[in-house]
């Protein structure tokens, strides 16, 4: 058995990515993040002996922890065959999704550029994969095979029917809607939300704040943006 992560900056759609790999019949994705690599003996024997031998007939273990995006040298140095899945998403969308949760938009934005300068830093590595919110959402099929064609498994179309089998997430006890409120209410939203059919997050950022963040622009944050492929003259 082998070991994936997903990881990128937080509300990057790495949950929906991981709900949907929990629908690979070869794929065994705990419904938490783990936080694995930031234990002092990462990765802890009990729980990978545990993992190897509870799931057998599994192909991988594909943990999502998104801050997993700030300790890959230590992945890369502790584990280096892992399979590094790094997500990302627009940053106006994502910096407008973490101030809805937070409240703080300086330091939003700036979690997207510290966690995309690793996703670029990375990315070229032959045990890693970006994969685009965008392009899940649109091309879903073509992104999920291409995914499974880096993991070496054989591509299953359940994935894309991920929502008929609903999975509680983060510990949540049953499905209600929740809130953008920081901790349960948060869960609960998570949870409801990676458990509808694919719906299409694109722009709403513009709902949140009356032009994109200045961040996001100029500088590092405009390389950046531009970089992965998002369109910035457009505010």
């Amino acid at each position: 058995m082998s070991l994936a992560i997903i990881c990128g900056c937080g509300h990057s759609g790495t949950t929906l990515l991981a709900n949907m790999m929990a629908a690979h019949p070869k794929c065994y994705v705990p419904l938490q993040e783990t936080r694995v690599f930031f234990r002092r003996t990462a990765i802890p024997r009990l729980w990978w002996f545990r993992m190897v031998s509870v799931f057998k007939g599994k192909s991988f273990i594909v943990e999502k922890t998104p801050r997993h995006i700030k300790v890959i040298d230590r992945v890369k140095r502790i584990a280096p065959r892992t399979k590094i899945i790094f997500m990302v998403r627009d940053g106006r969308d994502v910096s407008a999704s973490l101030f809805k949760r937070f409240e703080n938009e300086a330091a939003s934005v700036d979690r997207w550029i510290e966690a995309n300068e690793v996703v670029f830093a990375w990315e070229s590595d032959p045990n890693a994969i970006m994969v685009r919110y965008e392009d899940l959402i649109t091309q879903p099929e073509t992104e999920l095979q291409r995914l499974c064609a880096f993991l070496g498994v054989d591509y299953a179309p359940e994935m894309l029917q991920y929502h008929t089998k609903k999975r509680l997430w983060f510990g949540t006890k049953k499905f209600e809607k929740g809130s953008d409120k920081d901790g349960e209410e948060h869960d609960k939203l998570r949870t409801w939300q990676v458990n509808q059919p694919i719906f299409d997050g694109r722009g709403k950022w513009r709902s949140v704040f009356d032009q994109a963040p200045r961040k996001l622009t100029t500088g590092r944050g405009s390389e950046l943006m531009t970089h992965f492929g998002y369109a910035i003259a457009d505010n």
